[in-house]
């Protein structure tokens, strides 16, 4: 009986769609549809946009992985800028060892001003008593 029932049901879902189907053929006109014209600058500038962001992107991916650790030897203290502590607390960073080659890479820059003929500082991340320690995977200076 519900195979009969099912039978019946699906030979009218049947009808119904060829039935329908002269309707959705009538159409001969296409639906047209509108696309924004670009120029070649556009293009272009689309283009380098899409670059840079890449970029950003992969810098983002590489700063990440340079100041990842799992446990606090994985840290070390680096200058972040050529006069290092001579410029005070901001001069030095915390890294992973393993990436120091990278991060010199990514921090090269011609030296432009000389640095300061002072005393090294000896505040804050600049202390004897700092060090690089590992808190919520990342390095940081504790001092």
């Amino acid at each position: 009986m519900n195979s009969k029932i099912r039978d019946v049901v699906a030979v009218i879902c049947a009808l119904v769609l060829l039935s329908s189907l002269p309707t959705f053929m009538a159409r001969k006109k296409p639906i047209e549809v509108s696309l924004p014209q670009m120029n070649p600058q556009e293009v272009v500038a689309k283009e380098e946009l899409q670059q840079k962001q890449a970029q950003a992107v992969a810098l983002q991916n590489k700063l990440r992985r340079i100041y990842a650790c799992t446990i606090d030897e994985d840290c070390i203290i680096v200058d972040k800028d050529p006069c290092g502590c001579l410029i005070g607390p901001s001069g030095v960073t915390a890294i992973n060892a393993m990436y120091t080659l990278e991060y010199n890479q990514l921090t090269a820059r011609p030296v432009t001003t000389t640095c300061p003929d002072t005393t090294p500082s000896t505040e804050e991340e600049c202390s004897p008593s700092a060090m690089a320690v590992c808190v919520s995977k990342m390095c940081r200076i504790a001092y």
